[in-house]
């Protein structure tokens, strides 16, 4: 069962582009239809524990995807003159932005506006993919090497879908091509499965000493050797030890700091996944990648000015901190890579789907 992304509540589904219960669907149409304009925050009045005030409930709806364009006008009692000089205003107004005008409100709150559309559509893709890749992990009797690696043809299928979803231009290339593709990116999001792990987790992490991470480590190895080439607690630490506190220092930590809202999240994803710079694509599958990459690069530059109200310098260097992700990334695939051939020195099983693809990386 999804929760809404907004109040927490059970039973959410898509409203408005986003994943949220009927009752915050409901608030964010009345946001849509009102003219009143909206004030300052209050939340410092309400109390702890109390409900968020208008504006931060909006905010939060914002983020969660549900957009304005997808509420259908308010119908009242006009003229038919009437009717047809709004439509004459609403089509002149919205024609630099292909959008109905926003009231007064919204352009206060600095609502997204068509032209993060994208990265906005995917909020509420991802929170499935999320919850079905946690439905089917969340099975696994135990989550050693082997077991963990044995479900990447579920990642595949989850990630092909996420991304005809919200792109469905990229169902019409080749197998060969979305193949590569796809394969390409199953590696970055395991990594940034982990970055998502330690923000979910983070006071537990934090808490955790050596001895902690060792036996973590150990659980995930144990069970996954050849009958026989069993490994000891101590030689598993000081082989795979080193790998993966380097891991965490300077691929998750680096990360983690910088603080991802959804928004911005989601734009990484696909600047990760629309990768032009493959040598085994054909140029079709390199011209597309390109150009959605500069669509992703235009509306997460249109998002964080309005997330920094409207400070383009804030905004610039916070996208220039962002686009520091797929070099991190980057350096973790690579040490990805160097526990594999330590997986294959120390006879760790690993499924061969997950070998196929790390040996694909490789070449």
């Amino acid at each position: 069962m999804l929760s809404c992304s907004i109040c927490g509540s059970p039973e959410a589904e898509t409203h408005f582009g986003g994943l949220s219960c009927r009752a915050c669907a409901a608030f964010f149409r009345r946001y849509c239809h009102s003219k009143k304009p909206i004030g300052l925050c209050t939340c410092k009045f309400n109390g702890e524990g109390g409900h968020p005030c208008r504006e931060c409930r909006m905010k939060k709806c914002v983020a969660a995807g549900l957009t304005s364009e997808k509420v259908q006008r308010k119908r009242g009692k006009h003229s038919q003159d009437e009717n047809d000089r709004n439509l004459r205003e609403s089509t002149s107004t919205s024609s630099a932005n292909s959008l109905s005008p926003l009231p007064l409100s919204l352009t206060h709150t600095h609502l997204p506006f068509k032209d993060t559309k994208n990265i906005t559509f995917t909020v509420p893709n991802f929170s499935i993919y999320e919850a079905k890749r946690f439905e089917v992990f969340s099975t696994l009797g135990s989550h050693n090497a082997y077991y963990t690696t044995s479900l990447t043809h579920v990642d595949v299928r989850l990630v092909c879908n996420l991304v005809v979803n919200v792109f469905p231009d990229f169902d019409i290339l080749s197998v060969i091509d979305k193949k590569c593709l796809i394969n390409s990116f199953v590696t970055k999001i395991w990594l940034l499965e982990a970055v998502l792990d330690d923000v979910h987790n983070v006071v537990k992490y934090k808490k955790m000493e050596e001895k902690d991470v060792r036996k973590v480590l150990c659980s995930f190895l144990n069970g996954s050797f050849d009958e026989g080439e069993e490994m000891e607690e101590e030689d598993i630490w000081r082989t795979f030890g080193p790998l993966w506190t380097y891991f965490y220092r300077f691929v998750v930590e680096p990360i983690v700091r910088l603080s991802l809202d959804r928004m911005e999240l989601m734009a990484i994803i696909w600047i990760l996944f629309f990768d032009h710079a493959y040598n085994d694509i054909s140029s079709k599958s390199t011209d597309l990648c390109w150009n959605i990459r500069k669509v992703i690069h235009r509306e997460l530059r249109n998002y964080l000015i309005e997330k920094f109200s409207g400070d383009v310098e804030m905004a610039e260097n916070r996208f220039l901190n962002l686009l520091e992700i797929p070099m991190i990334v980057e350096r973790g695939e690579q040490k990805f890579q160097e526990e594999v051939v330590l997986f294959e020195l120390n006879r760790v099983k690993v499924h061969e789907d997950f070998i196929k693809i790390m040996k694909k990386q490789r070449i």
